[in-house]
């Protein structure tokens, strides 16, 4: 058997997986992508095994992520608890394997998690300071995560334009590049 068609076969045999936790037929092109990589570097894997090399891929994922998003903060921010990222260490244990702020990280491509992160610490940020953030200077409402051509970006509210990707905004203001 080719590698494409085991890789192909190992995908639908994560249907059966309880240590998988994503939806087989859901998954995007940056998820196939990186299980694809996941792949090649250590073979089918099942069970505690791939869980393990999930949480992994996860927190890694994880904390580049919060670190753009945080970075997108004003400097004057002071959460009553800062947004971290916590990994339970059981593999065996079910339910939330990383946690950012409170959410279970659900997505397995890096921009998916970007993205996921930025939602969940941007209404935790609402609901803290009753403040939208971050805001589209020229219109004035809040920004929302979403993907654009493979990219983390903060879109406006008021219609379908990138005000910058995730990890860009300085203080409320497009940094310069």
């Amino acid at each position: 058997m080719n590698p494409d068609d085991e890789f192909a076969q190992w995908i639908s045999l994560l249907r059966e997986d309880e240590a998988f936790d994503a939806e087989v037929d859901r998954l995007g092109t940056e998820a196939i992508a990186e299980l694809r990589r996941v792949y090649a570097e250590d073979g089918l894997l099942f069970g505690d095994d791939l869980r393990r090399r999930l949480l992994a891929l996860r927190f890694a994922h994880a904390e580049h992520a919060l670190r753009l998003v945080l970075s997108d903060f004003p400097a004057t921010v002071d959460w009553a608890v800062t947004p971290t990222v916590s990994m339970n260490a059981l593999v065996y244990a079910r339910g939330p394997g990383v946690i950012v702020h409170g959410w279970e990280v659900l997505g397995i491509g890096f921009q998916d998690t970007l993205i996921e992160i930025a939602a969940n610490i941007q209404a935790d940020y609402i609901d803290e300071f009753f403040h939208v953030w971050p805001s589209c200077s020229s219109h004035r409402l809040g920004l929302k995560p979403d993907m654009r051509n493979g990219v983390g970006v903060w879109m406006c509210g008021s219609g379908p334009h990138v005000v910058a990707r995730i990890g860009k905004i300085e203080d409320g203001r497009l940094r310069k590049r």
